[in-house]
């Protein structure tokens, strides 16, 4: 998945996704290993470009899979230690996207900013939506 595909890079110009793919290092990762653990601290964010990643509480109760085209980590930008484990469920392709870079780049860029909080703000209301569904389902047996 090309990462002008991601959803929170929306709206951006090519040029401008380009760059900020230019700034992450491509990882790999096998099915069932932990890409980060809750508690730790929150330095980057991912782009989920192939494989599924499940976010799962240090319980074990997973909260949601992800799928090619999805930022996960993204909540870095507003909390300084990761809230939840993210474990790869199959062979998972992403750039990790260091924060100090991203600021940085962001700080050159004012414009990718503002959009990356909006689409991030889009992509959080639809994950409240599901959730509620969820509770409502749950609650109503």
């Amino acid at each position: 998945m090309d990462l002008a595909d991601q959803e929170l890079l929306a709206g951006l110009a090519p040029d401008l996704v380009k760059q900020i793919g230019e700034l992450g290092t491509p990882r790999g990762f096998g099915a069932g290993e932990r890409i980060f653990s809750s508690g730790a601290a929150s330095t980057s964010l991912f782009f989920l470009q192939s494989g599924m990643v499940s976010v799962k509480l240090p319980d074990g109760v997973r909260l949601a899979t992800l799928v090619p085209g999805t930022a996960f980590g993204e909540m870095a930008l507003f909390e300084k230690w990761r809230t939840a484990d993210v474990w790869a469920d199959s062979a998972v392709r992403c750039i990790e996207l260091p924060l100090e870079r991203f600021y940085q780049f962001r700080d050159s860029h004012p414009q990718i900013g503002e959009q990356i909080m909006r689409n991030l703000a889009g992509l959080l209301v639809r994950r409240l939506g599901r959730a509620n569904r969820r509770i409502d389902l749950l609650s109503s047996h």
